[in-house]
């Protein structure tokens, strides 16, 4: 079953993501906050697919079924893996890896309507599964309503509307501690996640690595890949040597390499230039509330509480003239 998301204009409740571990703001860097507020769905002539089985999800304008025109990413396998980088706890009952995503069961979220980053406003939708008996994966994806800067203080990107930005999430795992995972009669320890993901362009553009993480997927459209994860609520830099990234034709497939945690695992890449890419004209006019909102944060002294009430009239006004209800509904 694929899941549309739709924008706009009617919400349809689906099944309630399971909880992420939440991190004290005192652990994290501030930059990345997300806050979910009560504001109508953005009005954005794309929608999101996604698939409730195998966990594939694809950008594509509104109206269209995805076949030929459109940004897919599909996660196509997973596995725990030792120091050395041989898979580990694959041979008892409980296997510690997947070798193809096809058949897995995604449980999809309500839509959300949150800011993110430097108060930029998107549609989120989560999705998430249970791995084997051994923990969990999700997926956060956000569309944005507005330009703005995402990311971490260390590291962030410049977005616009219609960018696609996404989060892979792992937790609750049981690692391979020896006792647990054998081959033969040697033990077995985990000590990284390794997942295998493929970005495709559906309207057949090249995609070719660029400088650093970034891989270009056509004309316009750009995958922004971090160096950085979220570990236990700290970020820290990826293993040496990922993401690896490999490109043949219009697809890019990457390779991740999470290293071990206790609570969870967070890691975020960034699609920009995805409308521009299928020929969607996403328009300027929520760009407006950005400015001001970048203003009002970098501006000494700030303004005072009652003057930004007043001031923030005006954009909120128009924000609310752009932005309708976005719906979720199976097909």
């Amino acid at each position: 079953m694929t899941t549309k998301i739709l924008l706009p204009c009617l919400l349809l409740g689906l099944a309630e993501a399971t909880a992420f571990p939440s991190c004290d703001a005192t652990t994290t860097e501030p930059f990345f906050e997300e806050t979910t507020t009560e504001e109508s769905a953005p009005d954005i002539p794309l929608e999101l697919q996604v698939q409730g089985q195998s966990g594939k999800f694809t950008l594509v304008p509104k109206g269209s079924s995805g076949a030929s025109v459109g940004i897919r990413v599909t996660m196509d396998a997973l596995r725990e893996v030792d120091a050395d980088g041989e898979a580990v706890g694959t041979s008892g009952a409980v296997k510690h890896s997947i070798q193809t995503f096809a058949s897995q069961d995604f449980t999809v979220g309500d839509m959300e309507t949150v800011r993110i980053g430097s108060g930029v406003s998107a549609a989120k939708v989560s999705f998430d599964s249970t791995i084997s008996e051994i923990g969990r994966i999700g997926v956060d994806t956000y569309v944005m309503a507005q330009s703005g800067t995402v990311g971490m203080s260390n590291e962030s990107w410049q977005v616009s509307i219609g960018d696609l930005k996404w989060n892979i999430r792992l937790w609750d795992w049981t690692w391979c501690d020896g006792s647990n995972c054998k081959k033969g009669q040697t033990e077995q320890v985990g000590a990284f996640v390794e997942l295998d993901i493929t970005v495709q362009n559906l309207g057949g553009g090249s995609a070719n690595q660029g400088s650093g993480k970034s891989v270009s997927l056509g004309s316009n459209a750009t995958l922004e890949l971090s160096t950085q994860v979220q570990r236990d609520c700290a970020w820290e830099q990826l293993p040496v040597g990922f993401p690896s990234i490999g490109t043949q034709g219009s697809q890019t497939t990457i390779t991740f390499r999470f290293p071990r945690f206790e609570t969870s695992c967070l890691y975020d890449p960034v699609l920009s230039g995805a409308a521009e890419e299928m020929g969607v004209d996403v328009g300027s006019g929520t760009n407006y509330y950005y400015y001001y909102y970048s203003y009002y944060y970098t501006t000494t002294p700030a303004p005072a509480p009652d003057d930004y009430a007043v001031s923030a009239a005006a954009p909120a006004a128009l924000g609310a003239a752009a932005l309708c209800s976005l719906s979720a509904v199976a097909v």
